[in-house]
């Protein structure tokens, strides 16, 4: 056998076992970050609750369970800071999504005991 025959005999062979024994690890790929869950707010006994951590892009929805009627407005009592307002008929729903992080106060403009924080992470 030639020198040149051996050369390419052991190219091939350390060709083919580059290629059989790779060891690089398979690409990371991006998950999607999760999708904040939903959270049900029931008004009840002229209450909110008085704070609640959520994570951004959490959808809030309040559900009055009172007769009377209430409103879900932001900001601190008397003043409105224009993030939402909506009144809460008895048996009525408002929804909102926290988008940003930060500490939202809401009150009812109504019955002056009802205050609540909710603190988006």
């Amino acid at each position: 056998m030639t020198a040149i025959h051996r050369a390419l005999g052991l190219a091939g062979a350390i060709a083919i076992t580059a290629a059989c024994g790779s060891t690089a690890a398979p690409a990371a790929t991006a998950s999607p970050a999760p999708k904040a869950a939903d959270v049900a707010i029931d008004v009840q006994a002229f209450k909110f609750p008085a704070n609640m951590d959520v994570p951004k892009g959490t959808k809030v929805t309040w559900t009055n369970k009172d007769t009377a009627a209430h409103t879900v407005t932001s900001g601190t009592r008397p003043n409105k800071d224009g993030k939402f307002d909506s009144p809460l008929p008895a048996a009525g729903t408002f929804s909102f999504t926290f988008a940003d992080a930060g500490t939202f106060a809401y009150y009812c403009s109504l019955h002056s005991s009802m205050n609540a924080t909710i603190t988006v992470k």
